[in-house]
């Protein structure tokens, strides 16, 4: 099944494709909420990783490369039409990384990359085979998934999500043709600002640090995603509509 879902249409005024990559351990399909309010001119894509929503039946992926090799190819035609963004929230963002890596050793650059509460790529360096106990991964979710029912499957795609990241290997040259901007919250606990540093590392053209008023959950929210694609995306119309 294919990893991405269209939440607005992709007219040929659009001004930009920009994909979100949510959070370990979940789906994207509350991007729903965001469609509503999002102004014209933005065709919004999410990755639905397998094991999860409308994909809890498919087989969990087993590595990153499966999931970049995917992901990617499904990306270089929309990279093709029009300008291409990518929006990851936390490991999102590392996946996101290593989406627009292959889209440009293909000759499809993404136009930009956005980081969101995303630890810098050598922070997975030392990373264990991914079988934290359940504790520590309950402590990593929502307050409102964790006291619910729910919790058995979020910690479940968690921990298939985490897997994904044994045996990283930190890229040893940085992204030459898609632009980089990382972006904190103020209240994030999960992921400080100083542990963002180092993205400025992996993009020959970084444009900046961002801290936004937001805890680690809050970044797939409408208002924090509006706010980061308005931010990402060019265009006059866009922005004036963003403005009201």
């Amino acid at each position: 099944m294919t990893y991405l879902r269209s939440f607005t249409a992709a007219g040929e005024n659009a001004a930009a494709t920009v994909v979100v990559f949510p959070q370990a351990g979940a789906g994207c399909l509350r991007l729903r909420a965001t469609a509503a309010v999002l102004p014209r001119g933005t065709h919004l894509l999410g990755v639905q990783l397998p094991g999860r929503e409308d994909r809890v039946a498919d087989p969990v992926a087993t590595s990153l490369a499966e999931v970049v090799d995917r992901v990617s190819g499904e990306l270089r035609e929309p990279a093709r039409r029009r300008p291409l963004v990518l929006l990851g929230v936390s490991l999102g963002a590392l996946i996101a990384y290593e989406v627009a890596r292959r889209l440009e050793s293909t000759g499809t650059a993404a136009r930009s990359l956005v980081v969101a509460a995303a630890r810098s790529p050598e922070h997975w360096r030392t990373f264990p085979a991914a079988n934290p106990p359940r504790a520590h991964l309950t402590a990593l979710l929502h307050p409102s998934v964790r006291e619910s029912g729910l919790a058995g499957y979020a910690v479940a795609s968690l921990r298939s999500d985490l897997r994904l990241m044994a045996d990283y290997q930190v890229p040893s040259a940085p992204l030459t043709g898609t632009s980089l901007r990382s972006v904190s919250g103020r209240r994030d606990t999960v992921v400080t600002t100083e542990q963002m540093a180092r993205w400025r590392e992996s993009a020959a053209d970084y444009r900046g640090h961002q801290v936004i008023e937001a805890d680690h959950h809050e970044f797939m929210d409408p208002d924090a995603l509006i706010g980061m694609i308005s931010d990402a995306v060019s265009g006059a119309a866009f922005h004036q509509a963003v403005r009201g």
